[in-house]
């Protein structure tokens, strides 16, 4: 130990002091290359961060404004409920456009909007199979139209057919009164026949009409409430996208076009009840 102490005592000061300043310098190094991998690797997860929240914005912006497509799109498929021929279309064929972007939204979506839009989703099926029950005497009604329009082309088709036989007979000078008068009971007949079903084809389109106007009459409350539960899904969406500014205003003014949008509903059906 005794000669450890005399070794270092016999070191030059020069040496002492270089190697204190290498020592110092290298520790300053350390110190900095330590500092700058820490900054680094908070740099690092600062951009992975701040990508992957980019990545979400846009994913989230591309299905949420499909979804705001789609909902638009559902509520003018309902109003149009009515017109569809059900043996030619699926009656839930123009809600798959909304029923799978709302599939999406609900995947990136933040909770409270995932929820309020599964319950969204909830209540357009339930509306759409509560109409559907409405639209089975409108489709009864197209039937028979249908049966009417074709039992009136054919009796049609006779008695242009009798005429045309008729004039032949007076063309052609015949004086066979037999033959004319079957003519004359087959053109009464087939004539009588197309009044017939022209008559009926009028009152079931009469009967049609009549339901079509029920029909959107009690398809206003639906989509009036409808729209009220819209509104805070749409908000909760613009929260999401970060557009926060004035969001109890864009409530109230969804409210207040709603309630105007009921009243001309009802004012036209109105006027056509009077028409």
């Amino acid at each position: 130990m005794t000669d450890l102490i005399s070794f270092l005592q016999s070191i030059p000061d020069v040496i002492w002091s270089g190697l204190i300043a290498s020592v110092l310098t290298l520790s300053g190094v350390l110190i900095s290359n330590s500092s700058n991998t820490s900054r680094l690797k908070l740099q690092l997860q600062h951009d992975a961060g701040q990508k992957t929240t980019e990545r979400i914005a846009a994913l989230r912006r591309d299905v949420y404004l499909q979804a705001a497509e789609e909902l638009t799109k559902a509520n003018t498929y309902l109003g149009s409920l009515s017109q569809i021929d059900l043996t030619k279309t699926n009656a839930s064929e123009g809600m798959q456009g909304f029923f799978g972007a709302a599939a999406k939204l609900q995947l990136v979506a933040e909770p409270k909007t995932a929820l309020l839009i599964n319950q969204l989703v909830a209540d357009y099926a339930e509306v759409l199979i509560k109409l559907m029950a409405s639209l089975l005497p409108l489709q009864n009604l197209r039937a028979n139209i249908a049966i009417c329009n074709d039992l009136y082309e054919e009796a049609r088709l006779e008695v242009k057919r009798i005429l045309g036989e008729m004039a032949k007979y007076n063309e052609n000078a015949q004086t066979n009164q037999e033959i004319f008068a079957a003519l004359q009971r087959a053109f009464d007949f087939h004539q009588s026949q197309a009044q017939h079903f022209a008559s009926e084809r009028s009152e079931h389109l009469a009967t049609l009409n009549k339901l079509n106007v029920e029909f959107v009459k009690g398809l206003i409350p639906e989509i009036q409430r409808l729209g009220e539960l819209q509104v805070p899904v749409l908000v909760e969406i613009r929260r999401d996208l970060g557009l926060m500014g004035e969001l109890d205003a864009f409530r109230e003014q969804m409210q207040v076009n709603a309630k105007r949008m009921t009243n001309q509903l009802e004012a036209l059906l109105n006027a056509i009840k009077k028409g």
